[in-house]
């Protein structure tokens, strides 16, 4: 699952998704902490207790209460549909106070706990290099189903990440 195959034309995937905005999970859930860093740092923010660790199936994740559980139901419907590529899924990661790679300014998602980066065959899809791990792919639909924007859209690639869409932050926690 871990060969990797050109990105999908932009436009075939994350149809009526985008990408959620920092300022958004900021104006819904406050910051996550005062600092950031390149590096994960503790969330000390006002909804750490909205925090949890829980098992969804293929790994455990600590992340955002709502994302979890939808997180949960992806993978339940991944494992149905796709049991070969579920066999070889895993994560990188969910819940990481830091900022964006490469920015001196933008919080991740992964702040929140709103977004998760996914493995396949313990190998992490290098980023920004136009190609695409077949898991990720294999994976993609069920995301989207869910409304969760493919990281894959980004100007920069980055097709293991998987964050909650804007209009299913806005749904969930409005």
């Amino acid at each position: 699952m871990a060969a990797l195959v050109p990105v999908p034309k932009k436009g075939s995937y994350n149809t009526g998704l985008s990408p959620c905005r920092p300022s958004t999970l900021r104006a819904l859930l406050g910051e996550p902490r005062g600092d950031y860093g390149e590096d994960c740092r503790p969330v000390t923010g006002p909804f750490r207790s909205r925090l949890v660790t829980a098992d969804v199936g293929p790994f455990r994740v600590t992340g955002l209460d709502v994302a979890v559980d939808s997180l949960r139901k992806v993978m339940t419907a991944f494992r149905k549909a796709d049991p070969e590529a579920y066999a070889s899924v895993g994560t990188a990661g969910m819940l990481c106070a830091r900022l964006v790679r490469g920015s001196a300014k933008t919080i991740s998602n992964h702040s929140w706990g709103t977004a998760v980066d996914l493995t396949f065959d313990r190998r992490l899809d290098v980023m920004g290099d136009g190609m695409v791990q077949l898991g990720l792919l294999r994976v993609r639909p069920f995301f989207q189903a869910h409304g969760w924007y493919w990281g894959a859209g980004f100007a920069r690639e980055d097709a293991m990440h998987f964050e909650l869409a804007e209009e299913t932050v806005r749904r969930l926690l409005a």
